[in-house]
């Protein structure tokens, strides 16, 4: 039971690939933006407080739903809704880097954002232009044959190429289709720094489609399979990542932490431990 309603700490731990940043010895925190707070770009100030309440009940029991069904199914398929994505994060992409908002998830893997080319009739609004892979000077392919290829649910490569051909699909039948590909992620720290992590893997979707919508370019996974951020980053956050939710009315924002600022040590604070199971999310 939670005495507490004010906020919602849930830490996480986990291992895998690597990657080397640019961060402070204490780690790094990234503000996470409600989808109905005032600073959303979500935002619709015409829902009253029991309309938003009410809409975000029936997101939860879809995503209750969606995880029931990987169980009984135990089908390798991501549960989470993206429409339902209640929390957003910043983050840049590519050298120079460049600012874009994508959907924070626990429920999935897969780090991806719309690219170019991204035809009107495959990709949807952003509300900006799509990542240009070419624009960067640190952007590079996966090839098909590596381990991080062959880590996807679903794959594929042609005779011609050896790109690593992804298509990552959700449990509302949305999609994203592109080429897995590593880069430069860099993320505004809450106290003002900037963190980078060169070489992360990501997918550059050229077929993105079903229920993402704009100001969001993308989705960030959260979740416990080895292409997710935080397995990525996982021995340069000392295998930590915590997040604080705070409602709506609360002055402060929320806060996504990584690395030694995740440890929670306030008085009466309570930490849970996730437990790995299959599928991995």
């Amino acid at each position: 039971m939670m005495h507490n309603p004010h906020f919602l700490v849930l830490t996480a731990i986990f291992s895998s690939p690597v990657v080397q940043p640019v961060m402070g010895a204490k780690g790094f925190s990234v503000e996470l933006i409600h989808r109905d707070s005032p600073i959303s770009p979500f935002y619709n100030a015409s829902l009253t407080s029991s309309q938003i309440l009410r809409k975000n009940a029936l997101h939860s029991m879809d995503r209750l739903k969606h995880f029931q069904s990987l169980i009984n199914q135990s089908a390798i398929q991501s549960a989470v809704t993206p429409n339902g994505g209640i929390y957003l994060m910043k983050l840049s992409f590519g050298t120079p880097p460049v600012d874009y908002m994508a959907v924070a998830d626990t429920g999935s893997d897969l780090i991806w954002i719309q690219c170019v080319p991204c035809l009107q009739s495959q990709c949807y609004p952003q509300g900006s232009p799509p990542f240009d892979p070419q624009a960067s000077s640190t952007y590079k392919k996966i090839p098909c044959d590596s381990d991080s290829c062959q880590a996807l649910p679903r794959y594929q490569c042609s005779n011609d190429v050896n790109d690593c051909q992804y298509s990552y699909s959700y449990g509302d039948k949305s999609f994203t289709k592109g080429i897995l590909s590593t880069d430069t992620l860099t993320f505004d720290d809450s106290n003002g720094q900037k963190t980078a992590f060169p070489t992360s893997i990501f997918g550059c979707g050229h077929n993105n489609q079903g229920k993402f919508r704009s100001p969001s370019a993308g989705l960030v996974g959260l979740g416990g399979g080895p292409l997710s951020l935080v397995s990525q980053i996982s021995t340069q956050i000392d295998h930590r990542f915590s997040y604080c939710l705070v409602p709506l009315s609360a002055s402060s924002s929320s806060k996504l932490l990584f690395g030694q600022e995740a440890i929670i040590s306030r008085p009466g604070a309570v930490s849970t431990p996730l437990v790995s199971k299959t599928p991995q999310t």
